[in-house]
């Protein structure tokens, strides 16, 4: 628990956050630029620091340096500065106070946050950002307020070290416990304790000076000795290995501070900063890293190790052998930084000559400090490493030589695992669900994620780059399900099932009727908004007949009668609509399947001529010709006429007798659903020619007027417009047209003043039917 002193502390830092927030909130200094001034010098003298001064322009709404001129008043942020800066000196101090008590060992998290928070304001100030400086500074000095509290409520319980990472199973065991019992994060270890890890576990023991041991799987050690002078501030540590191994980075060190190791043959150990030691029960092995010697006595002989060196002393009779260890290997992949979702990582590096295996380490922090996997005596320069959770990772990797001695660790190399909890996608186009199944393999077909893993029914099945698949797949008959089962790179699974059935071909059938009626496309056509499917199948008795739209919509369901024949009703509508047909025999098996399409067709068929029919003919026939549509059926005043079929199908070309006078003509055209399409109109067949009465051409309005000449005509189906015409005027022929005017009933035309004689020679009238009239009058 924490201390009141810590809640003090945190409540104090939550309440200069606000008083904080409120001075950056606060107006901005004004001031004048004087002769002789620099806008540097202004912000050094103000703001303690020459660079801020783009802020004051920004601030003041100038462009440039150049907008300056003596008595521009500028704003300043001075307040805003002072109270950034002395949050980022509040911070740094709490900061050294908590490490100085030991934050680092006994409150990394909480030291940790209190650091990259500063380091999150540092940025914001280098960027004028004052309101996020302030704050994120004093969430910073908060932070350490409460590690400090962690840190001396923890040195108030004389804990000398910490259990700083425990990946898998840890036990301890100290001098008065009867038995092994398990051991947490964080976790105090005191004199005399022993600290082992099982199988495939690592462990971590943090001291008071940074100083780390990092056991591997299955060691066992025992924490001898952890003194600490009050005085003098020296301390003593050793350590002894009784079995497996353990690397430690020794860190903090003074020259006042003794560090020691021990292991089987191994005695009074001066040890380096960095080393590893390990024991297996027919050798202890010793390795040192630093450029510092590390020196130890074995069977009466001091053996001194520098960098990069290593020594075997084995149980029982033989000397210390002395090596260099091997060289560190290159990481080769992936590359540094890779962001992926995948959760399986494959690694590689070079292979180091004389290497008998390797030591891969992956922690989830740069200092290896939280430790996620140890694989020791891997064969080969790769592994893939499987079930990685989302977050950030670490890795590294030493070579081991013939003797057990693991060489010069390589750089280590980033990746990260993201976040991926969709599922990978997965479609199947062929087969249908349900489909009836003729032959005994079919093809499945579809799409997936093509960086994930598909298996059908446990088969591997490749997907390519585009992502699609296909494979075959053997049926027996019957219902068949088949499974799929696709992986993505993060382990979310996708799973689907695709039933068929497959029998082998038979004589069942479904035959709709030929005689319904269908458009060029083969469409059953219908003039209402139902439409009544016919046919036959030879199905066994007790079959039924399922029709199910292709939308989903609706589904019908019909016996099959004994003849095997059927009928049912289906909607139809103007868009074409897809059905299909499967027979179900008595087992509920599907013997047979077929399709059609549905479409309403209330459009009557149109009718149209090649040549409009005359109002009136002098002919005892009329020639008709033109198109039905769709017509299949055409009468002319009741009486059936002969459509052509074939490419020119619905042409018509009659031939209609004309009785003298008016003759009423009806077409009507019946298309395959009964819609009828109508034409009427009326002919006049008149043989007889105009009458052509009295004819007058005199001068109006006196000697010196126009001419007139009017010609008296009547006919029953009515006279043409226009009428030639000659008359002499003074000796001289004219020829010309006059117009008919229906409401005189007589041919006019009005002839410029001319002198002479005036007689009319001739004129020729014609009716709309064709007949003609041709007159002489001298």
């Amino acid at each position: 628990m924490l201390r009141s002193a810590a809640f003090a502390a945190a409540a104090a830092a939550i309440a200069a956050l606000g008083a904080a927030a409120a001075v950056v909130d606060g107006p901005l200094e004004q001031v004048r630029f004087e002769p002789g001034d620099t806008i540097r010098a202004i912000a050094e003298r103000h703001l303690k620091d020459p660079d801020l001064w783009p802020q004051i322009l920004e601030l003041s709404g100038l462009e440039s340096v150049a907008a300056l001129r003596p008595g521009t008043i500028l704003r300043v942020p001075a307040v805003q500065v002072a109270a950034a800066d002395a949050a980022l000196s509040a911070s740094l101090a709490a900061i050294q106070t908590a490490n100085a008590e030991g934050a680092q060992v006994f409150a990394p998290v909480e030291i940790g946050d209190a650091i990259a928070l500063r380091d999150d304001a540092l940025l914001h100030r280098k960027a004028g950002e004052w309101t996020p400086t302030t704050q994120k500074a004093t969430r910073s000095a908060e932070r350490a307020e409460v590690a400090l509290a962690l840190s001396r409520d923890a040195r108030d319980r004389a804990a000398e070290a910490v259990l700083s990472d425990a990946h898998g199973d840890v036990e301890g065991r100290r001098p008065a416990d009867p038995r092994w019992s398990g051991r947490i994060l964080r976790d105090m270890l005191v004199e005399f304790e022993q600290v082992r890890t099982l199988s495939g576990s690592t462990a971590q023991v943090t001291f008071r000076d940074l100083s780390r041991l990092r056991l591997n799987s299955n060691s066992n050690a025992v924490i001898q000795t952890m003194r600490a002078d009050p005085l003098t501030g020296a301390g003593k540590t050793k350590v002894n290995l009784v079995s497996g191994d353990f690397y430690a980075l020794l860190g903090g060190l003074s020259a006042r501070d003794q560090f020691e190791v021990a292991a089987p043959g191994v005695e009074r150990a001066e040890v380096s900063g960095d080393f590893w030691i390990g024991h297996d029960g027919s050798a202890s092995r010793v390795a040192n890293y630093d450029a510092a010697a590390l020196s130890f006595e074995a069977k009466g002989e001091v053996v001194e190790l520098g960098r990069n060196e290593g020594a075997v002393i084995p149980v029982g009779a033989g000397a210390a052998t002395r090596v260099d260890v091997l060289r560190a290997p290159r990481l080769a992949g992936p590359a540094d930084g890779l962001r992926s979702a995948a959760r399986t990582v494959a690694l590689e590096w070079s292979g180091v000559e004389g290497a008998a295996g390797y030591w891969l380490e992956i922690a989830t922090d740069v200092d290896f400090g939280r430790m996620r996997i140890s694989e020791w005596g891997l064969p080969a320069p790769a592994h893939s490493v499987e079930g990685l959770d989302p977050g950030d990772y670490h890795w590294r990797v030493s070579a081991l030589d013939q003797l057990g001695l693991p060489g010069e660790r390589s750089l280590s190399r980033a990746f990260a695992v993201l976040r991926d909890d969709d599922p990978p996608f997965l479609a199947i186009r062929e087969p249908a669900e349900g489909a009836l199944l003729r032959e005994a393999t079919v093809m499945l077909r579809g799409e997936a994620e093509p960086t994930a893993r598909l298996s059908v029914d446990g088969r591997y099945v490749p997907i390519t780059e585009s992502g699609t698949f296909e494979t075959e797949i053997a049926l027996a008959p019957g219902p068949v399900a088949v499974t799929l089962e696709l992986v993505d790179e993060a382990g979310n699974v996708t799973r689907r099932v695709r039933t068929v059935a497959y029998r082998p071909d038979r004589a069942a059938r479904i035959s709709l009727a030929p005689d319904a009626p269908r458009d060029a496309e083969g469409r059953i056509l219908s003039a209402s908004d139902e439409v009544a499917i016919a046919g036959a199948t030879d199905a066994e008795p007790g079959a039924r007949l399922l029709a199910r739209a292709l939308d989903g919509a609706t589904a019908v369901e019909t016996e099959i009668a004994a003849d095997g024949s059927f009928v049912f009703i289906v909607p139809a509508g103007d868009a074409p609509a897809g059905w299909t047909l499967a027979l179900i025999a008595a087992t509920g098996a599907v013997e047979a399947e077929a399709s059609f399409e549905t479409l309403r067709d209330a459009v009557p068929p149109a009718i149209a001529f090649d040549a409009d029919p005359p109002a009136a003919t002098s002919q005892p026939f009329l020639a008709l010709s033109g198109s039905a549509g769709d017509a299949e059926a055409l009468s002319v005043n009741g009486a059936p006429e002969t459509l052509a079929t074939g490419p020119a199908g619905g042409r018509f070309d009659l031939a209609l007798p004309l009785a003298p006078g008016p003759n009423d003509v009806e077409l009507v055209a019946r298309d395959a659903v009964g819609n009828v399409g109508l034409r009427r109109f009326t002919v006049i067949r008149d043989s007889e020619p105009p009458v052509v009465g009295r004819a007058r051409i005199a001068r109006i309005g006196g000697a010196d007027g126009p001419i007139e000449i009017r010609i008296e005509a009547s006919d029953a189906t009515g006279l043409r417009q226009a009428a030639p015409f000659g008359a002499r005027i003074g000796g001289v022929e004219r020829r010309g047209f006059l117009r008919f005017d229906p409401a005189a009933g007589a041919y006019v035309a009005t002839l410029p003043p001319a002198p002479g004689a005036l007689a009319i020679i001739d004129v020729a009238v014609e009716d709309y039917a064709g007949n003609r009239t041709e007159r002489t009058f001298e």
